[in-house]
């Protein structure tokens, strides 16, 4: 294992889910430290407190190693050891942080989620050893430096060389408690002194407070602005397709740029770079607290996982897991299937079907029943539309901020506000303990436990509200699936292969979770990713900055309202050719348009990054297979042209119908053995 495998391996934090707290500086000239201590490890370079030279210019044959190498071999002249720790701090600190980890992934010692947070393995955690070597040296390597300070045991010298690199670079007060600290101090400041390479080294590191004036002052670029006419101009914009108006910004003016319009002054980032920036850094520069305070106030909550960072939100995450994952999808798609058919039953046939508002319906029965567990019926239905006509005016007033604060006071919103309240109410009734025998867990019981084992961490004021967030991530669902029926009837040749998928999934019975295998579904899905990728249906998320930050030699300041505008990308020539085109072949070998770094973001990126992402996708799909099983429709009128709403989200405008013209098969599940 490398020094920078060690390095984050000792910096990881358990409760963040991330690395603890040492200024992104430092943890760059860290990194660039223990590359440099292991070429010293190797025979490559020789150091002293003034000067750096190369030993031996032969390659290591490491990635982690040898551009650096390189980068010495080449030099013409002799440097100080903190000459090379900055220039490779500027140069290549993310790239060695990124390959570190995959290789510790890789290794199957770090289990990394969606968000880019991680974790120990299951197995390091139990066994307390890492799986890539035999001996001593396999041993968990916080344990071993921890008892190493406090223990009084002597360091092997490769384990003096470690501790000198995080002493150098401020790590031991984050990651120890100040008691241990204190106790721990003398031996840290002894051993930092033992290695030869280190005391070369890492007077280099703890030197290096910020990145040299000289290079921050080469990069630095004015911020590029577009204003109100460059919206009002824009033909995208007026359409209401604001994804589409941030690529052309963005193609335009760089990734970073300025969105200045009366009462508003904006950063957008927009574009793979942003969203490679934010991937990696978003975490340590961008809060998301300040724009949904309000918002989540007027349904009586304090906090929620998606106004949550840090290790909050990582632990938060951690505990809604299982009962946001593809797997509950899996387990119940009998009742997902069944009320999907009831949904039908009620657009009957011959009607005329507001296309939105009944796929928000339909979606939402759904997810009430998966995630929370409570069955639609038409008291539960009616909640559910007033929740939604709730929320859609909550996010116009405190987070679009289009609409003033007394608007959410009508004795309308007044009387769906108490109706919240219910549903709350509802949930909890239906998750006592004689209610829930026998039955598969869902998110509301892990919430429970959760309240139950640290009411100060999730208190009764928070609770309520964090049971219908399914609920209300649903209607986002709810739009996509909107978007899907339109492309579906849009489409037809593409309808007559997914019927084809269909009525081979169903011709014995409803599919169980093991009959949806990828050769199965395979049209199936690609259309569903493409709904995804040409309807994106939130098109920004709304930051604040809490770091300064640099992208592109472009200095974001602390304060600044920030819009990522992560799906930008989807309508950029150089990702997704002719963005425009309703295209499944897409996401075929050998295009694989999906799998370009940061292109294909349907599900936003960073921290906050969907966490119900499989389930929703999954949910989609099992939808969009029963609809091209069971029904004939059309659009109204026929020779309709898809039109957008932009506010709170991106969906179908309300002139958006669609029509059920006839049934391909009967509404009920066919006999079979895996119908029973």
């Amino acid at each position: 294992m490398r020094f920078a495998e060690e390095l984050l391996l000792l910096l990881h934090s358990d409760k963040s889910g991330y690395f603890v707290p040492i200024p992104e500086w430092k943890m760059s000239c860290a990194l660039a430290g223990a590359v440099l201590m292991d070429l010293a490890m190797e025979d490559r370079i020789d150091s002293d407190l003034t000067s750096l030279t190369l030993a031996d210019s032969t390659p290591t044959g490491d990635e982690l190693l040898d551009p650096t190498l390189a980068d010495i071999t080449a030099a013409q002249n002799v440097h100080a050891p903190q000459y090379w720790v900055e220039r490779i701090a500027t140069r290549r600190a993310d790239d060695i942080g990124d390959v570190a980890i995959d290789r510790l992934v890789k290794a199957g010692i770090f289990e990394s989620d969606t968000g880019g947070f991680m974790s120990l393995s299951s197995k390091v955690t139990r066994t307390g050893r890492y799986p890539l070597v035999d001996g001593r040296s396999g041993e968990e390597i916080k344990g071993r430096i921890m008892r190493t300070l406090l223990d009084d045991e002597i360091p092997d010298p490769r384990e003096a060389a470690i501790i000198g690199l995080v002493n150098y670079c401020g790590g031991f007060p984050a990651m120890m408690e100040p008691e241990e600290y204190e106790l721990a101090q003398d031996r840290i400041e002894l051993f930092s002194g033992l290695d030869l390479i280190g005391r070369a080294i890492g007077p280099a590191v703890r030197s290096s407070y910020r990145p040299p004036e000289s290079m921050r002052a080469a990069r630095r670029r004015p911020l590029p602005e577009a204003n109100l006419w460059d919206m009002i101009s824009s033909r995208s914009f007026r359409a209401g397709n604001i994804p589409k108006f941030m690529a052309e910004q963005s193609e335009r003016l760089g990734p970073v740029f300025r969105l200045k319009v009366p009462g508003r002054n904006m950063v957008v980032l927009a574009g793979e770079e942003a969203n490679t920036w934010i991937s990696k850094k978003g975490r340590l520069h961008l809060r998301t607290r300040d724009y949904l305070e309000g918002f989540q106030t007027e349904w009586g909550t304090a906090r929620s996982i998606a106004s949550m960072d840090g290790a909050e939100h990582f632990r938060m995450r951690k505990t809604v897991k299982a009962g946001n994952s593809r797997q509950v999808v899996v387990d119940r798609l009998d009742e997902l299937f069944a009320l999907g058919r009831r949904s039908f039953e009620g657009w009957g046939i011959g009607n005329t079907v507001p296309g939105e508002m009944s796929c928000q319906r339909f979606i939402g029965e759904q997810i009430s029943q998966l995630s929370v567990s409570i069955k639609p019926s038409e008291t539960v239905t009616g909640v559910l539309d007033d929740l939604l006509l709730f929320e859609y005016r909550a996010l116009l007033v405190h987070v679009m901020q289009v609409l003033p604060r007394f608007t959410l006071r009508t004795p309308r919103m007044n009387r769906y506000r108490k109706r919240v309240l219910e549903l709350y109410a509802l949930i909890h009734a239906a998750h006592t303990p004689a209610q829930r025998e026998g039955k598969r867990r869902d998110l509301v019981d892990d919430l429970m436990d959760l309240h139950h084992a640290d009411p100060q961490f999730l208190p009764e004021t928070d609770l309520g509200f964090a049971f219908i967030a399914p609920i209300i991530a649903g209607h986002y669902t709810g739009s996509a699936m909107a978007f899907t029926i339109y492309e579906l009837v849009k489409n037809p040749d593409l309808l007559e292969r997914i019927r084809a998928e269909a009525d081979a999934l169903f011709a014995n019975g409803d599919p169980k979770g093991e009959d949806l295998d990828p050769a199965a579904i395979d049209v199936a899905h690609r259309f569903i990713m493409e709904v995804l990728r040409l309807h994106p249906v939130i098109p920004i998320q709304m930051r604040t900055a809490m770091n300064a930050f640099e992208i592109d030699g472009i200095e974001v300041p602390a304060y600044a309202s920030v819009l990522c505008a992560f799906p930008a990308t989807h309508y950029m020539e150089k990702h997704f050719p002719e963005p425009e085109k309703f295209d499944i072949d897409r996401y075929t070998e050998p295009r694989s348009e999906h799998r370009r770094t940061a292109a294909y973001t349907p599900f936003g990126v960073g921290t906050h990054v969907c966490g119900g992402a499989r389930w929703t996708e999954l949910q989609m799909l099992a939808n969009l297979l029963l609809i091209a099983r069971h029904l004939e429709l059309e659009l109204v009128p026929r020779d309709y042209q898809l039109k957008l709403s932009p506010l709170p989200k991106i969906s179908p405008a309300k002139s958006f119908k669609f029509r059920v013209t006839g049934h391909r098969h009967p509404l009920e599940p066919a006999a079979g053995p895996s119908a029973a």
